[in-house]
């Protein structure tokens, strides 16, 4: 794929691709689904959480929550606590959560790029041959 011959547009859905497999990749390095990343995010702004505010506040159902919910606990970044009332669930980050979040937040932070779209086409370029020169 030769760039120089993509429109702005065409250059930004290409790269917003890569970016986005390139945030998955690094994320499933620290064996946090991408799900689990939003999941910290929300959680480190407002914890405890009940499980189905969550799951509507990430657009899934709730198994699917619950699955990636059993994940995040057994690598002890969440806590879940069940109440007594209605059977609902209180999700709370942990201490080692918030420090997880913050490293990959850090990390993800360098694939941000500037607004101006021309200004992009440079970054835009060198994203989509970085990404093709990986395997995968």
């Amino acid at each position: 794929m030769n760039p120089d011959s993509l429109s702005s547009l065409q250059l930004l859905s290409v790269a917003a691709r890569a970016v986005r497999r390139e945030s998955a990749a690094y994320l499933k390095t620290l064996g946090l689904p991408q799900l689990g990343f939003y999941i910290l995010e929300y959680l480190n702004e407002r914890s405890p959480m009940m499980q189905s505010e969550l799951a509507r506040l990430v657009l899934v159902r709730s198994q699917t929550l619950g699955t990636v919910l059993t994940t995040l606990e057994a690598r002890r970044w969440i806590t879940r606590q069940r109440g007594f009332i209605h059977n609902q669930v209180s999700v709370s980050i942990t201490e080692q959560g918030r420090t997880l979040l913050t490293a990959a937040q850090k990390r993800l932070r360098t694939l941000q790029l500037p607004t101006d779209i021309e200004a992009l086409r440079p970054s835009l370029t060198a994203i989509i041959n970085r990404a093709a020169q990986q395997p995968g």
